[in-house]
């Protein structure tokens, strides 16, 4: 229909006109004739002496369109990430096509482009993907649902949890305890005494991370349970909910002859306030549990303690005291978080140990992660570089002359995977220190990347000094490659805590799109035009992110 009225236009039009016909430009670029409709779009644009915004608009949201109803499933994926660049909400309509493509990471990276738009078909495009065949989809649908408190998501949700076998149950009660209306809260009562343990457990512990006080019956009641690893899940709940009446009990698990319930219990006496105990968690994490290490992070004159383990030869010690240090600000632990930082010939990997209970959680260190990959069942390499990532913001709450130590030594091992946040911390830091150092690395020899990184901040800053012209050129000189490719993303049950999934492209394609990005937010025309010599010139498998860049930069 929208191709016949196109059609229809044209033939009306003035055929002994010299003026060009603006309505073939997007009829041009809907049956394909890709560079033909730009040629007449660059041709009418110096007819009229400007961009004519809302034909270019028109024509990259043909782009767009096109992309999400391809076959290919690289299209589709790239024209979802081109419609999260342009971020308007004009671009749902391709979402109808892409959240039901039979691909999983086209249906989730559909999921992350819908979590950002308030809007009504946003939400229905959301619960349609609870009937998703990927299971990982409906879980990550569930979770955008739940945190915008949508009126229906208790029905959906338990609507699939009652699909789903019994054992599979304990990813739920977070869901329940984030939407908190009277209706979860009485489901996740329900779920406390569940016949799955891990279902309890899991009930119990979000009850205490969304400060579900009014569950505090149930759990003084569970915590009696011979269980063990409930036991400890109720310990931890107590405290967190800050139940004074149950100090009683909790004085009587710090005498079970189970470590963690006796540690989760002498945890929650701690945060009700009761510091006596404090050493009793220091003897232990001297014995070198590593839970109590962990621990430490929250308790007041550990630093010596973790400065001390911090030097261990166990490197499962080591570095779970470091990371301890890294929280109480302790520029003690720099030696050894550069180590986490900074990967050498060791091939360091990192994976999250948990207790039996779940209110505990260590590091586990792994050397020669590349032969043990195999051995876990989520990309060990994600999960550690996801560390890697939050160990580096950390380090900013450190002094700034120890934080531009760190960086500086980043800089100089050139650990790739982590310039991007690397170079974002020291922008936004906006000291003249870290602008001294972003200026310096802007012209590192031998090192193309953080080069790139460096000059393109420089440019964002407004630090004069030709990063503008270089940007441009750099821009130029990559018009050809192929802009994108993803990074693993991390499974739902595995993320740092209140994360949902992300589509990052790696170090090199995201160089790219920040560098056009920076552009398009400059709202020039010179920019603009930029823009769209790369569409028309570049690599063809840019177009839809380019396309989106364009919106981005017009609105």
């Amino acid at each position: 229909m929208k191709n016949l009225i196109l059609i229809l236009m044209i033939l009306v039009s003035p055929l002994i006109s010299e003026e060009i016909n603006k309505i073939q430009i997007p009829y041009l670029m809907q049956s394909g004739d890709f560079d033909k409709s730009l040629t007449l779009y660059e041709q009418y644009k110096a007819q009229i002496g400007r961009h004519d915004f809302e034909l270019l608009g028109q024509a990259c949201q043909i782009i767009l369109e096109q992309g999400a109803k391809s076959d290919d499933s690289e299209k589709q994926l790239l024209s979802i990430y081109g419609a999260g660049i342009a971020g308007i909400t004009s671009c749902i309509d391709l979402l109808e096509n892409t959240i039901t493509a039979s691909a999983l990471q086209i249906q989730m990276a559909s999921i992350q482009i819908l979590s950002q738009m308030q809007d009504d078909r946003a939400d229905e495009l959301l619960t349609k993907a609870m009937s998703s065949d990927h299971f990982g989809v409906r879980m990550e649908a569930a979770y955008q649902l739940s945190v915008r408190k949508h009126i229906k998501a208790v029905g959906y949700i338990e609507s699939l949890m009652h699909r789903l076998p019994p054992q599979l149950r304990f990813f739920f009660p977070q869901f329940f305890a984030l939407i908190g209306t009277k209706e979860a809260v009485n489901i996740l009562k329900l779920m406390m005494n569940d016949k799955e343990v891990q279902t309890r457990i899991e009930a119990v512990l979000n009850a205490a991370r969304f400060g579900r006080d009014d569950l505090l019956p149930t759990i003084r009641a569970n915590v009696t349970h011979v269980n063990i690893p409930e036991q400890e899940s109720c310990a931890f709940a107590l405290g967190a909910l800050k139940d004074s009446k149950s100090i009683p009990k909790l004085k009587t698990l710090i005498k079970s002859p189970n470590t963690n319930v006796k540690l989760a219990a002498l945890r929650s006496l701690h945060m009700l306030g009761d510091t006596a105990i404090d050493q009793e968690i220091i003897e232990m994490a001297k014995a070198k549990d590593l839970f109590a290490i962990a621990i430490l992070g929250d308790i007041n004159n550990s630093e010596e303690v973790l400065a001390e383990l911090s030097k261990s030869e166990d490197l499962q010690v080591k570095y779970n005291a470091a990371i301890a240090l890294l929280q109480k600000k302790d520029n003690r632990c720099i030696e050894p978080i550069l180590e986490i930082l900074i990967r050498d010939v060791r091939d360091l990997g990192f994976f999250p140990n948990p207790s039996h209970g779940k209110s505990l959680t260590a590091w586990k260190v792994i050397t020669s992660a590349r032969q043990h990959i195999k051995e876990y069942p989520y990309d060990l390499y994600a999960v550690s570089l996801a560390l890697r990532e939050h160990l580096l913001k950390q380090c900013l709450e450190l002094k700034e002359k120890e934080f531009l130590l760190i960086a500086d030594l980043v800089f100089e091992s050139k650990q790739t995977s982590l310039i991007p946040l690397l170079v974002r911390l020291l922008e936004n830091l906006q000291t003249p220190e870290a602008k001294n150092l972003l200026q310096h690395k802007a012209q590192k020899a031998g090192a193309p990347l953080i080069r790139a990184y460096s000059n393109l901040a420089a440019f964002r800053l407004n630090m004069g000094g030709g990063h503008e012209k270089t940007l441009k050129q750099w821009i130029q000189d990559q018009k050809n490659n192929e802009m994108i490719r993803f990074r693993p993303a991390l499974p739902f049950d595995i993320r740092l805590p209140d994360t949902s999934f992300e589509l990052t492209p790696e170090e090199s394609s995201l160089l790219l799109i920040e560098s056009y990005e920076a552009l398009a937010a400059r709202h020039e025309e010179g920019c603009i035009d930029i823009l769209l010599k790369t569409l028309k010139e570049g690599n063809p498998k840019n177009r839809c992110v380019i396309a989106g860049l364009i919106l981005k930069s017009i609105e």
